[in-house]
C-alpha cells in the first residue's frame, strides 16, 4: 500500500482518516485521558478516527499482553499485536498517524507508517529529562535522558508535524528536529462540560487533588497542607507509586480522605462537592485537570512549573504560586479575596476553559489536514522488519 500525498494544500477535514497509536493506559494518567477525550471529539469532524490505546477494562484488540512497570504496580507495558495493527491501517488507509512517543504501540505505529508512506504527527507532550531527574537521580538521568532524547529526535525528524501543547515546549521540540512544530490546544471530556454547575460556596471549606500519586505530582506539599489546615478537609483522587505515603497521612490527619482512582463522573462529583482543587506539580507539561476543574466553576491553585499557565486566555482563570511561597500561603491569599471577588474568578474560569476545549478541536483538525497534505519523507522501514515485527506479535496474542 502507498497512501502518500504530493498535495501541499490542507485536506477537507471533513474527509479524513485518521489514526492514534497510543500507549499510555486509557483513564489512567493525563495522556491517556487526552487522546481519549480528543478522538470524541474528531469523531464528528473528520470522516473516520480511530483509537489503539490500552485498556484495562475493555482491551482494544490490537492489546496484547502486558507486565508491572518497575516501582508502580498500578501501571503495566503493554505489547501491541502487531499483525492486528498493521491490518487496521491497511483496512482503515489513514491520511495521518499521530502518535505520542516514545513507547512500544508508538514506535510501532511510527514504523508502519513509515513503510507504507502515511504522514505522521508526533506529539511532544512530557518533559523527560526532568522526569528522569526525579526517577533515576543525575547519574542515570543523564544517561536514561539521552536516550529518550535520541528516540525523540528519531521520531521528530522521521515526522512531518510535531503537536505541543505549550509554548515552552515548541522550541525544545524544534531543537530535536521537528520540521513544523505546531501548538495545540487541550480538549475535555463531555462529563465536564455538559454536566450542569453547581454554584461556588461562598466560603472555602473542602480543597481536593486530583492526578497520579507520583513524584513529579509533589503530593507530599498537598499532605503538608492538609496537615496545616484541620479547620478544612482535604480529598486526593488518584493511584500511582506513593500511595502508602497518602494513605499513611491520611491516618495521621482526621481532615483528609484517599479515594483512590476515580471514574470521569466521580472526578466530576468531587470537584463539585470542592471550592479549591490544587494541583502542586513539580513537572506538568500541561495540567488537564486544572482544566477540568475550571469547566466545573472551581477555583483552581497551580506551581509555576504547570504549562497551563502558559496559556495568556486560560491563566486568568488560575491562581498561580507565587516563586518561593509556600502552598499554605497561597491558599491563604486565595482565601483572603472577598465572597463575591472568588466567584468572578470562578466564572471566568469556566469561560477560560470552554473556549480552549472549543479552540482546541480547531486547532487539531487544522494541524492533521495540514499534515496530511505533506509529503511524507521516504519509507526507510525494510520490508523484512515488517515482517518480522508482525511474527513477534504472534506471542503476544
Amino acid at each position: 500500500m502507498d497512501i502518500r500525498r504530493v498535495d501541499t494544500r490542507p485536506m477537507d477535514t471533513k474527509t479524513l482518516r485518521v489514526l492514534f497509536v497510543v500507549d499510555a493506559i486509557k483513564g489512567r494518567n493525563g495522556v491517556g485521558a487526552y487522546f481519549q477525550d480528543l478522538v470524541s471529539h474528531l469523531e464528528s469532524q473528520v470522516e473516520r478516527v480511530e483509537l489503539v490505546q490500552p485498556c484495562l477494562q475493555d482491551p482494544h484488540p490490537c492489546q496484547g499482553a502486558s507486565m508491572p512497570i518497575p516501582g508502580d504496580p498500578t501501571q503495566r507495558l503493554f505489547f501491541p499485536k502487531v499483525r492486528e495493527l498493521s491490518a487496521l491501517v491497511w483496512e482503515m488507509k489513514p491520511h495521518v498517524i499521530v502518535i505520542p512517543g516514545p513507547g512500544i504501540f508508538s514506535m510501532i505505529g511510527y514504523w508502519i507508517a513509515r513503510k507504507w508512506g502515511i504522514p505522521v504527527c508526533v506529539t511532544f507532550q512530557t518533559d523527560y529529562n526532568r522526569l528522569v531527574e526525579l526517577y533515576w537521580g543525575r547519574r542515570l538521568a543523564k544517561w536514561a535522558g539521552g536516550f529518550l532524547n535520541w528516540v525523540n529526535r528519531t521520531l521528530f525528524q522521521g515526522s512531518e508535524t510535531a503537536a505541543t501543547i505549550c509554548e515552552s515546549m515548541i522550541a525544545q521540540a524544534r531543537a530535536a528536529g521537528a520540521r513544523n512544530p505546531q501548538l495545540v490546544g487541550t480538549p475535555l471530556a463531555r462529563e465536564f462540560v455538559q454536566t450542569p454547575v453547581s454554584p461556588l460556596a461562598e466560603n472555602v471549606s473542602r480543597v481536593c487533588y486530583v492526578g497520579r500519586l507520583a513524584a513529579e505530582k509533589n503530593i507530599e506539599s498537598f499532605l503538608e497542607l492538609a496537615a496545616t489546615r484541620p479547620d478544612l478537609q482535604f480529598e486526593v483522587a488518584g493511584d500511582g507509586p506513593l500511595r502508602g505515603k497518602v494513605e499513611e497521612a491520611c491516618k495521621r490527619h482526621g481532615n483528609l480522605t484517599l479515594l483512590g482512582w476515580c471514574s470521569r463522573q466521580q472526578v466530576v462529583e468531587l470537584i463539585d462537592r470542592s471550592e479549591v482543587l490544587v494541583l502542586p506539580s513539580a513537572v506538568e507539561a500541561f495540567g488537564t485537570v486544572a482544566l477540568e476543574a475550571m469547566a466545573r466553576q472551581r477555583l483552581v491553585i497551580t506551581t509555576p512549573a504547570c504549562g497551563i499557565n502558559e496559556w495568556p486566555g486560560v491563566a486568568r482563570g488560575l491562581w498561580v504560586m507565587e516563586q518561593g511561597e509556600s502552598l499554605a500561603a497561597t491558599l491563604d491569599r486565595l482565601i483572603a479575596l472577598a465572597a463575591p471577588q472568588r466567584f468572578a474568578k470562578a466564572v471566568d474560569a469556566r469561560e477560560a476553559a470552554l473556549t480552549m476545549n472549543s479552540d482546541a478541536i480547531g486547532h487539531w483538525g487544522a494541524v492533521l489536514a495540514h499534515c496530511a497534505a505533506m509529503k511524507p519523507m521516504g519509507a526507510n522501514l525494510p520490508s523484512p522488519t515488517l515482517a518480522l515485527l508482525r511474527r513477534l506479535s504472534s506471542h503476544h496474542v
